[in-house]
């Protein structure tokens, strides 16, 4: 099985906003953990933060759907991120994601699903029906090396037309 993300970008600040809207794109769905946010640290850099306002003034829908189990660290994630959080996730399956997509009133076509994981946020997005946007991780020069190799081993999943550019084809409405 190989995995083709709509797009690939290097950083989530790399996605192109109002390319997504003029697709059709009214919201997102994030990834929290290496995606949005430095994993364990319920903190935003400034250009996420900024990047994430830019989201809200656009007028984009955004929850976060994220596979930690930690109760009070999802909790005060939200509070950060002053959008809906849904932890202890289990993607790619698609429980959650549907739920997402409730509480943002949106169809699985209207909507970018963002991670930095093939074999979960990626595969879940598409298994939703959403566009998906693989970005790299946050911290990934600060990974244990069994994640690094990890990481490399999901990389083989991804289609080999997807590897080597920033973007792939462009969202098309459905």
């Amino acid at each position: 099985m190989l995995l083709r993300p709509t797009r690939i970008v290097a950083h989530v600040t790399d996605i192109n906003l109002q390319d997504l809207w003029d697709h059709g794109i009214r919201g997102f769905i994030f990834d929290l953990d290496n995606t949005i946010m430095a994993p364990r640290s319920c903190a935003l850099e400034d250009d996420v933060a900024s990047w994430l306002q830019k989201v809200e003034e656009m007028g984009f829908k955004a929850i976060v759907v994220s596979n930690n189990p930690i109760a009070l660290y999802t909790e005060k994630a939200e509070k950060v991120l002053n959008m809906p959080v849904i932890g202890n996730a289990a993607k790619p399956r698609r429980k959650s994601l549907y739920r997402a997509l409730e509480i943002i009133q949106l169809q699985p076509y209207e909507v970018a699903v963002v991670g930095d994981r093939p074999l979960t946020d990626i595969w879940g997005g598409q298994r939703l029906g959403a566009k998906t946007i693989l970005v790299d991780p946050l911290t990934k020069h600060q990974e244990h090396s069994i994640v690094k190799v990890l990481r490399k081993l999901e990389r083989l999943f991804i289609h080999p037309h997807n590897q080597e550019g920033v973007t792939s084809d462009p969202i098309q409405p459905e």
